[in-house]
């Protein structure tokens, strides 16, 4: 196929991508608008960097992509997607998309996101694990699990959840990179394993299985999350992801329990990583679960706050009392 004939099919794509993008009223942003481009990471299909809008110094994520046909089209299905979704508190924000021309005249794009300050979970343990209590982690896994169930809500299967994307800002979870995401009236019957190996749903392993990913798949995610959490590491750490570590996942094989780790929080990761998608809770029980905990946290805590005011109060009250009998 000659050069030419690539550069027009890819024309027809782009032409179509911008149609497309008027047609939902998603606003373009040129290149020009950005300034201090810093590389900072990959997406799904595409490279991420920091920018800073030109007329302030607010940070952005620019998520670029390679530009060819089926590239284009899970961009516009992710763009539209990412519209329905990130108005949640816990899902990275999108502020629509921006062009640039490349050196061959061809139009490239990138995704304009909310700018994550603290980077990515994996990096955010390795170098806050040791500031955090079990109050902090029981937050930022009740926030992860809000965000996906209010995805599963929406019938959309993330499907690629593991600690790189998986963002922090502000000490809030933000779930970010929908480049896998399917609507689950659209999903392929033979779905291909993604991610990383420790994350992923283990009946995908096997392919006599023609196993379909489904919200039981995120579910299992979100336990070996929710396992990484209480750890301060990746899981598995200490072996190569090879198709090793797979085989012996397929055959049981999951994480140890993490000394000093509440029996009740265990207890609901090790229900999100059994083998049998039937056995798993869904995403409603596990944010349940969680949020009472947050819930029972935030009331011990502050009747201990009202405790602790009165009982000052009071002092305060016969210190004033014994002032007056000693002037008196």
């Amino acid at each position: 196929m000659s050069k030419d004939f690539k550069t027009k099919d890819l024309n027809y794509f782009i032409n179509w991508l911008e149609r497309s993008i008027a047609d939902e009223n998603i606003k373009l942003y040129e290149y020009s608008d950005f300034k201090n481009i810093q590389p900072i990471g990959n997406g799904s299909y595409g490279n991420v960097s920091r920018v800073n809008w030109k007329n302030s110094n607010r940070y952005f994520a620019l998520k670029s992509f390679v530009n060819d046909k089926q590239t284009l089209k899970e961009v516009l299905k992710e763009l539209k997607l990412h519209r329905n979704i990130d108005y949640h508190e816990n899902i990275i924000r999108l502020y629509e998309s921006q062009r640039w021309n490349s050196v061959d005249v061809i139009q490239k794009y990138s995704f304009v996101l909310e700018y994550a300050d603290s980077g990515t979970l994996n990096t955010y343990l390795n170098e806050h694990f040791s500031e955090l209590d079990w109050s902090d982690k029981y937050h930022l896994a009740s926030q992860l699990a809000s965000a996906i169930e209010f995805l599963h809500e929406e019938d959309i299967i993330h499907r690629d959840l593991h600690g790189n994307n998986i963002l922090i800002h502000q000490k809030n979870i933000k779930v970010a990179d929908f480049g896998l995401s399917k609507k689950i009236d659209v999903a392929s019957s033979t779905s291909k394993v993604f991610g990383l190996i420790p994350y992923v749903d283990p009946k995908s392993f096997d392919d006599k299985e023609n196993y379909k990913l489904n919200k039981k798949s995120d579910v299992y995610s979100i336990g070996v999350l929710l396992w990484q959490i209480s750890s301060g590491h990746k899981p598995f750490r200490e072996v190569n992801y090879s198709l090793r570590l797979m085989l012996s996942i397929l055959n049981g094989k999951r994480e140890e329990i993490i000394n000093g780790t509440p029996v009740e929080y265990s207890n609901l990761y090790t229900e999100c990583w059994r083998y049998e998608p039937n056995e798993r809770p869904n995403m409603r029980e596990i944010f349940s679960t969680l949020k009472a905990t947050v819930t029972s946290e935030i009331i011990i805590c502050n009747f201990n706050e009202n405790k602790k005011n009165s009982f000052s109060s009071e002092k305060y009250k016969q210190n004033s009392e014994s002032s007056k009998r000693y002037y008196i």
